[in-house]
């Protein structure tokens, strides 16, 4: 239904897709996590992740930008401008290895000329 992006849409699912990826998001951290104050922090911590990428805004200073192999909204949002390829918002090794990110690196490369184009010109 949607594709432009505002991050509170992030959470906007079918119930059917809401119980599978919340059972491979929850498996996880009840296998490994001891105390509910580590389950909230992951839950936070998830949500402030998809809400990020979902936003729309590639903002520089973001402290995601920490994590390692993260791409953040702009790999995302091409996700939902196209619908193929850029599946993953954290794990992009993922999208590198099955060759899923070859259309968004193609897209960049030819917008990035364009500006150089542009520059010249000025």
């Amino acid at each position: 239904e949607f594709t432009a992006l505002f991050g509170m849409q992030a959470e906007y699912a079918h119930p059917l897709e809401t119980i599978i990826l919340g059972a491979g998001f929850f498996i996880g951290i009840m296998t490994f996590c001891n105390h509910v104050m580590l389950l909230w922090a992951w839950v936070a911590f998830r949500l402030l992740e998809t809400i990020d990428v979902h936003s729309g805004y590639d903002l520089p200073m973001n402290p995601l930008h920490l994590i390692p192999f993260y791409a953040g909204a702009r790999f995302h949002d091409f996700h939902h401008m196209n619908f193929i390829g850029n599946y993953a918002s954290t794990f992009t090794y993922w999208d590198k290895i099955f060759g899923t990110d070859s259309q968004f690196n193609t897209h960049y490369a030819v917008l990035n000329n364009q500006e150089k184009l542009e520059d010249k010109m000025n």
